[in-house]
């Protein structure tokens, strides 16, 4: 089921707002009978047998809908999963994880019959053959990092901050593996980086004076942008910003947003020239029409919409 819109709700229940809808454990058409509408649902996980009594309940904004043998016990995770390779499951089991999926080891044993991930996978290398066949469709990417005997692996999630001092790995072994998932930032001079695998999935922010140590070592799964200066003004979700905030920087500064920006009125040219170096938004940028044109120059990257308040997108 994608994001359409697919037409008002009739008489019953109304699911909305909810991160995962699981309803593996249904089995007739008729307890889907109950559901008059779905909305704002970013999972939603649905036996196979019911897939077309699903898809005819109206729907809008439910990201992803994965289909699950009927019958058969159903495991969901939602969030990270960190497994050795002979943990993630019985043969007849079905094993949905809504984040990421992290495997410590080889996988050599049995796995489950099937593997829905709606996120990024991250194995080791010879683990290509076990794990394959299981992988259903999912989204996001499958990477198999180099394992060594006694290796760490260091697994790190949400709103990260890696320092010069973490990524150099002085304490520990040249093996060693670094996996980070979520919105990662990267601080202050990197020199040199102490793991053999640094795999990151998500939204990576790093300074472009190091980047050329950064890049040749980091394996990214997701959005990558690189900031100038020292300084970064960096805000972990959606941010709304007036003429105040502008008038009380001290210096100019570059601006990172992990969300949506919305630029207020009073805002002006003179205030974003002065004010910032650059602007980076892993969202939608959203300003008084008289002021796209500057957002627009000092914007680096945008992973979104650049657009006037009050227009507004479909949704």
């Amino acid at each position: 089921m994608s994001e359409t819109d697919t037409g008002p709700a009739g008489p019953g229940a109304v699911i909305s707002h909810q991160p995962v809808l699981d309803l593996s454990n249904l089995t007739s058409p008729d307890q889907l009978a109950a559901i008059a509408r779905v909305e704002h649902v970013a999972t939603a996980i649905v036996p196979e047998s019911l897939a077309a009594a699903w898809t005819a309940i109206p729907s809008a904004h439910v990201a992803s809908t994965v289909y699950v043998p009927s019958g058969q016990h159903t495991r969901v995770h939602t969030g990270s999963l960190i497994v050795g390779g002979d943990g993630l499951g019985a043969e007849d089991d079905v094993l949905v994880v809504v984040g990421l999926l992290v495997v410590t080891s080889p996988v050599t044993g049995p796995v489950p019959r099937r593997i829905h991930v709606v996120g990024s996978v991250l194995a080791p290398k010879g683990s290509e053959g076990a794990l394959g066949p299981s992988l259903a469709g999912g989204s996001g990417g499958v990477s198999y990092y180099p394992y060594a005997e006694g290796q760490d692996i260091k697994v790190l999630s949400g709103q990260v901050r890696l320092s010069a001092a973490m990524l150099a790995n002085a304490a520990g072994r040249p093996d060693d593996a670094l996996i980070a998932a979520g919105q990662v930032t990267i601080t202050g001079a990197i020199d040199a980086i102490g793991y053999r695998t640094v795999l990151i999935a998500g939204q990576l922010l790093a300074p472009a004076a190091s980047r050329d140590v950064i890049e040749p070592a980091v394996q990214i799964q997701g959005q990558a942008t690189w900031y100038e200066g020292t300084k970064p003004r960096i805000f972990n979700d959606d941010a709304t910003f007036g003429p105040d905030f502008f008038r009380l920087l001290r210096e100019p500064a570059s601006l990172i947003v992990f969300g949506d920006l919305t630029l207020s009125e009073g805002v002006t040219e003179t205030m974003l020239g002065e004010k910032l170096d650059a602007l980076t938004v892993f969202g939608d940028v959203i300003a008084p029409a008289g002021l796209l044109g500057a957002v627009q120059v000092l914007a680096t990257d945008v992973f979104g919409d650049i657009r006037a308040a009050g227009d507004g997108l479909p949704g």
